[in-house]
């Protein structure tokens, strides 16, 4: 077996378990311990410590089966190929419905710890267009605000984390365990089928606020919502009809002045959860039709979360299936790319071998016919008796040495097989 070829799941079983695995990386030219995490994201169970000291002592030393291929796992592998580093990850999972899950306890009067330090360092943001809040720092709670709405929507995200861990399900920005993806989030309170495209963009943070129900994730997201109005531009900002108004000149508008459509801040909030799984689109919004709607929705918010976990984590489900099924046709396919380019190969090295020896048989047709010359021609010569014996011979010399003598089997052992090329 050639150290290139690529290697399944079987094959790598049987050969971890017939001989060490430094012999096993040796194999393909690899380390030993780069050899164990190939194992490992193939899903393939490695010997023990100890495991050949005891069959050379004769003692036993049990080998478990190989399991079925799961989500995650490698089904094939090649040398230079990379390798995901992790083992295979668990899907997410929702608490069963039998289970009574224990309140998560918080330690202190303070905010939630998500929560902690998040309104000083917001309110040390800049403000860009409609007044929404950029701070510097990104690893903050999922919090999107203008500066008079900060306190609020810190308060109602401390509480709505609040009813979460009362009822045993953690807040946490998201851990390391696998990637996490945030969804955006269009603040207009009608959203329209093309993007909104803003300059600068709103600040977003570098990790998801997400709730654990279970083991499934749900990423949080608090923004405010803005409305559009007909607006005129006073002093270098836009102002709303009604206050603009209020700067109306004594005799009224200029010619030359005019109004727009602009989007303002309302002060009222909008709760978007969604499954921050790159494979799984789930996502549902909760709007405030007047300022402070929301705060008394929370508990029927946190059953609606609650209730998206079975169809989230089914969701992730699917999705790793699909994505194990693309990356299975993806492998197969290079697979083809590569069987193909060894024909091609193979095909190019038997028509040069051929090409090759067409021309040595050429050059010893060549040569047998220089070889028939120049006997021919001194058998002539020296038959000759006129004075132009000697020249001719003279001259079959000097033809000769111009000519030097082909040697075709020398080509011939300079010419390679197409197996050889």
């Amino acid at each position: 077996m050639r150290n290139d070829e690529r290697i399944t799941r079987e094959t790598l079983y049987e050969l971890v378990w017939s001989e060490p695995m430094l012999r096993v990386a040796e194999r393909y030219g690899v380390s030993s311990s780069f050899m164990a995490r190939v194992c490992q994201c193939m899903g393939v169970p490695r010997p023990p410590r100890g495991h050949w000291a005891k069959l050379g002592h004769g003692k036993p030393s049990p080998q478990p089966p190989l399991p079925a291929l799961g989500p995650g796992m490698r089904e094939s592998w090649r040398r230079g190929e990379r390798v995901d580093m992790g083992a295979p990850r668990s899907l997410p999972k929702p608490p069963a419905r039998s289970r009574r899950l224990k309140a998560v306890v918080r330690d202190g009067p303070g905010p939630h710890p998500v929560l902690a330090g998040a309104k000083e360092v917001f309110g040390q943001g800049q403000e860009i267009d409609q007044g929404f809040l950029k701070p510097s720092k990104r690893r903050l709670a999922d919090l999107v605000v203008t500066r008079p709405m900060l306190d609020e929507g810190i308060a109602l995200l401390d509480e709505l984390f609040r009813r979460f861990e009362q009822r045993g399900h953690p807040v946490s920005l998201s851990p390391g365990d696998r990637i996490y993806c945030r969804v955006g989030v269009d603040v207009r309170e009608n959203p329209g089928k093309t993007p909104e495209h803003r300059y600068p963009s709103l600040w977003a943070p570098s990790k998801p606020t997400v709730v654990f129900i279970g083991t499934v994730a749900i990423g949080l997201t608090l923004f405010e919502l803005t409305e559009t109005k007909e607006a005129r531009y006073i002093d270098g900002e836009y102002l709303p009809l009604e206050q603009a108004e209020q700067h109306r000149p004594r005799h009224g508008w200029p010619h030359w002045s005019w109004t727009t459509q602009h989007a303002f801040a309302t002060g009222r909030f909008c709760l978007q959860a969604y499954s921050p799984y790159p494979l799984a689109n789930w996502s549902e919004a909760w709007r405030e039709r007047k300022p402070g709607d929301l705060r008394k929705r929370l508990d029927a918010i946190v059953r609606a979360v609650r209730a998206a976990a079975p169809l989230v984590a089914q969701l992730v489900e699917e999705g790793e299936l699909a994505e194990q099924i693309r990356r299975r046709e993806q492998e197969a396919q290079w697979q083809r790319h590569l069987e193909e380019r060894e024909r091609q190969r193979r095909e190019q090295a038997r028509q040069d071998a051929r090409d090759e020896l067409l021309q040595i048989i050429t050059s010893w047709g060549e040569a047998q016919r220089i070889h028939s010359f120049f006997a021919a021609a001194m058998a002539q010569a020296r038959q000759r008796n006129d004075d132009a014996h000697d020249v001719l011979l003279e001259r079959l010399d000097s033809a000769r040495s111009l000519i030097g003598e082909p040697d075709p089997l020398a080509a011939l052992l300079g010419w390679k097989t197409p197996e050889e090329r």
